[in-house]
């Protein structure tokens, strides 16, 4: 019997597991699963749950994605469903005996196919206040000790001068005439009190529309340029960044059912600010004024959300007056004027959801306000 070398014996280990590896049944491989080709389908709807009904009793089940759908033993031979968020994952049942089945699970959501068109309107009421008052004067008299005649006046208000007659007109709130009975001294003078309101005005007034579960934005405004210094080995190098202000609107509607719809909206304005504005590498960036709102509700569709009590005041005083007069008590009101301005900004937004059940066909040939060809 000829003796078997170490070499040899290394090749006829290598020749037995080769040989093993070939005739290992195929069975006892794992297998990878298409899901596409799995037995039976369910489809179930986002929110609803379906019960699954099995021949022999249920022993546990495994469902391999649970952000879409998941399952439970219901009784003995009932499974339970439900869904959770759109997509496509795969359910295993196993049944006493350890016989199983595989199902392909399909989630979809009723409402995801259907748009929502976002009615808004973004208005500023301008509740200016201005306040002026001041006092218009002339007087003139005559005395013995004088041996002639006097006459002086102040124009505070720079509306008009008062004279005989007075002139009374649109500008002049209130006078005051007066004269001596032997005519040695008299006194003309007028009154500036007024007080003025603003008025509203609309900001933007866009209509969006955006499919259930998605975003939609909207930004009417500009950017201005904000200088970023960068240290480097090289030294230091300048980049501009460009910040966004204006109207900016952001919603995200969910149509639950054919009537009801959860809707989130952030609605923001801003502007630059000057008095807050900062020296930045030589550069003068102007800081941002920002008034912002963000409510999530839930609203039937064609509902009306009206967003309002986001105020800022600006307040504004200009004072003009006689020198040294002008600041002596109670005399002061005779030689002085001033104008006080107040801006309170109400910010109010209009929004309504509506439900889109078609979108037009066809494209308008004139936009509103434009005229038609020929003058029609």
């Amino acid at each position: 019997m000829t003796p078997i070398t170490r070499m040899g014996r290394m090749a006829v280990r290598a020749t037995c597991a080769a040989l093993l590896f070939f005739l290992w049944p195929l069975s006892g491989r794992a297998k990878a699963v298409d899901l596409t080709q799995a037995g039976p389908s369910l489809d179930v709807l986002v929110g609803q749950s379906i019960v699954l009904e099995m021949s022999d009793d249920v022993s546990t089940v495994s469902i391999a994605d649970p952000k879409v759908a998941d399952a439970a033993v219901g009784s003995a031979r009932t499974v339970v469903v439900n869904g959770k968020s759109a997509g496509v994952t795969s359910l295993v049942v196993w049944e006493e005996g350890g016989r199983h089945t595989l199902y392909r699970v399909t989630s979809s959501d009723a409402n995801g196919s259907k748009q929502v068109l976002l009615q808004c309107k973004v208005a500023e009421l301008n509740e200016q206040r201005l306040a002026e008052f001041g006092l218009d004067w002339i007087a003139s008299g005559t005395s013995d000790r004088l041996e002639g005649t006097l006459s002086g006046g102040l124009f505070v208000t720079k509306v008009e001068q008062p004279r005989n007659p007075l002139p009374i007109g649109p500008t002049t709130d209130a006078f005051l005439n007066y004269q001596r009975a032997d005519g040695s001294l008299r006194l003309l003078s007028t009154l500036r009190a007024m007080e003025q309101r603003g008025a509203a005005r609309t900001l933007a007034s866009p209509n969006l529309v955006a499919l259930s579960g998605d975003s939609a934005a909207f930004l009417a405004g500009g950017e201005f340029p904000v200088p970023i210094a960068n240290v480097t080995s090289t030294g230091v190098s300048v980049t501009i960044e460009w910040k966004e202000f204006g109207v900016r609107l952001k919603f995200v509607p969910t149509v639950l059912d054919s009537n009801r719809i959860r809707l989130y909206v952030a609605p923001e304005v801003s502007s630059p600010d000057n008095s807050r504005a900062v020296l930045l590498n030589g550069y003068i960036v102007p800081g941002i004024t920002t008034r912002r709102v963000a409510t999530t509700v839930e609203m039937k569709d064609g509902d009306v959300l009206v967003i309002g009590g986001v105020k800022q005041r600006d307040v504004n005083k200009i004072t003009s007056k006689f020198p040294i007069l002008g600041d002596i008590p109670l005399v002061s009101l005779l030689f002085k004027h001033s104008k006080t301005e107040t801006v309170d900004r109400d910010l109010v937004i209009v929004v309504s959801p509506q439900i889109v059940r078609q979108l037009a066909r066809t494209f308008p040939k004139n936009l509103p306000g434009e005229e038609r060809e020929g003058g029609r």
